[in-house]
């Protein structure tokens, strides 16, 4: 292939915030007129609806599995009505998710070779020359000897998968779109989507889990396990929650053995209609496990200690069935940017780290359709960019042990994760149990 060229397209974004507080980025949810209402059981009857109705609601969405209804009301009375009625445990805003991957800086110069194929492991110049984090994480020949995630399946709840990609194609198998017609408080009426990448980040995230061995430049931690795209971002990089709720059931149902998000944001917690996103997201990340699938999420870059952020929560990946990942950088040292707390991590994985060394950061697929078009390869970081590696680490545990239960594999994953070389002896509560690690949690090596 020709010689690696690079070029800087983008200032360096940081979006961490400083000082104790973080910033409840669901608040915008307040002014869109559409809610959140929690039932108390997890079961939808025609009473309820037919009284949410009368108080002045219309039914936009149902989600049966957890008990959840999304209205659209534009009485100021709405959610004191409704919260009032037997059978409801809360009303809330319907909030507005942003995505928060603090660094996009540098993007490879040079399109990717279509239709490349049958080819192997040294074949992929990126993965030899850049991807320090799917080997950081086992994502070697002598891991891919032993599986390649045939047969497991991951859904990418995201900004959608440019699917077309090489280094993507192979292993896509299908995708839905949840943006739907919507109001924006600041763009006013905005169309759906279909469940293209207009926006890169998706990509980014597929790829680092299931990039295969046998196209393209880059490889995934699983190289040959399934990608589902459930888009429940935008191409400005916002979602709804109910939109993230119903992608989460719905691939629960659809047999999704890991469940990948890379988004979230904070709630804070101040009495029972304010907790109604965080209930309704803590029932899908429930209902999800029941049916055997692991949902792994990243726990936010604002370089928090989320333990002291009660009754602020990260969601979701702050709700007890989420797997919540930090990021480390290329050192092993905790990410500048990562949250943290000793009452939600368990384990870490590499999301990129220093903002003045490019090659820390972790290369993975771009869409061509965002604001950087023809880039088909872009470094990012962030604990998005962390995520994934976990995600595809699971999917390798899944695909060898047909019939594991999703216990045993976070169980797998802590007691096989390898240690950070910051990190002190025993459970950390800036590194858990320790570095995700494909090779180690095959083999059943426990430190």
């Amino acid at each position: 292939m020709a010689r690696l060229r690079v070029i800087v397209l983008v200032a360096v974004m940081l979006f961490v915030i400083m000082g104790s507080g973080a910033v409840a980025i669901g608040d915008a949810g307040e002014e869109t007129g559409e809610y959140l209402v929690v039932l108390g059981r997890a079961r939808i009857d025609n009473s309820i609806v037919g009284a949410v109705e009368e108080a002045g609601g219309e039914v936009v969405t149902k989600i049966p599995q957890i008990g959840v209804l999304v209205v659209r009301s534009s009485d100021t009375s709405f959610a004191r009505s409704v919260a009032a009625l037997r059978g409801v445990a809360a009303v809330g805003p319907d909030i507005l998710w942003e995505m928060d991957a603090p660094v996009n800086v540098i993007a490879l110069e040079e399109p990717v070779s279509e239709g490349v194929e049958d080819q192997g492991v040294e074949d992929n110049d990126l993965y030899l020359a850049l991807q320090w984090d799917i080997k950081r994480v086992g994502g070697v020949p002598d891991t891919w000897d032993m599986e390649t995630g045939v047969g497991a399946k991951v859904a990418v709840l995201d900004t959608g998968v440019y699917y077309s990609h090489p280094d993507i194609a192979p292993n896509y198998l299908y995708g839905k779109s949840y943006v739907v017609d919507h109001w924006h408080p600041d763009l006013g009426d905005v169309p759906g989507e279909d469940e293209k990448d207009y926006h890169g980040h998706g990509t980014h995230v597929a790829g680092s889990i299931a990039a295969p061995i046998t196209a393209g430049r880059i490889i995934g931690v699983a190289p040959e396990v399934g990608i589902v795209n459930y888009k429940v971002l935008t191409k400005g990089g916002y979602g709804f929650a109910s939109w993230i709720m119903r992608a989460i059931v719905d691939a629960a149902d659809d047999g999704a053995d890991v469940i990948n998000l890379s988004l979230g944001g904070y709630r804070l917690i101040k009495d029972r209609d304010a907790a109604a996103a965080y209930v309704a997201y803590s029932r899908a990340t429930q209902y999800a496990s029941r049916q055997n699938a692991l949902v792994v999420a990243s726990s936010g870059n604002s370089a928090l200690d989320l333990t002291k952020m009660r009754p602020e929560f990260h969601v979701p990946s702050g709700t007890s069935a989420a797997l919540s990942i930090n990021a480390t950088g290329a050192g092993d040292e905790l990410a500048f940017y990562s949250n943290y707390g000793a009452s939600e991590t368990r384990v870490v994985a590499p999301g990129g780290g220093d903002t003045d060394v490019p090659f820390s950061y972790c290369v993975s697929a771009y869409s061509p359709l965002g604001e950087l078009e023809g880039a088909m390869y872009v470094w990012m970081a962030g604990t998005s960019m962390a995520a994934p590696k976990a995600s595809g680490v699971a999917a390798l545990l899944y695909a060898h042990n047909p019939g594991i239960r999703v216990s045993q594999v976070e169980s797998i994953l802590q007691q096989t994760a390898d240690e950070a070389e910051d990190a002190g002896p025993g459970f950390d509560s800036q590194f858990g149990h320790g570095i995700v690690h494909a090779y180690r949690a095959l083999t059943g090596d426990r430190r």
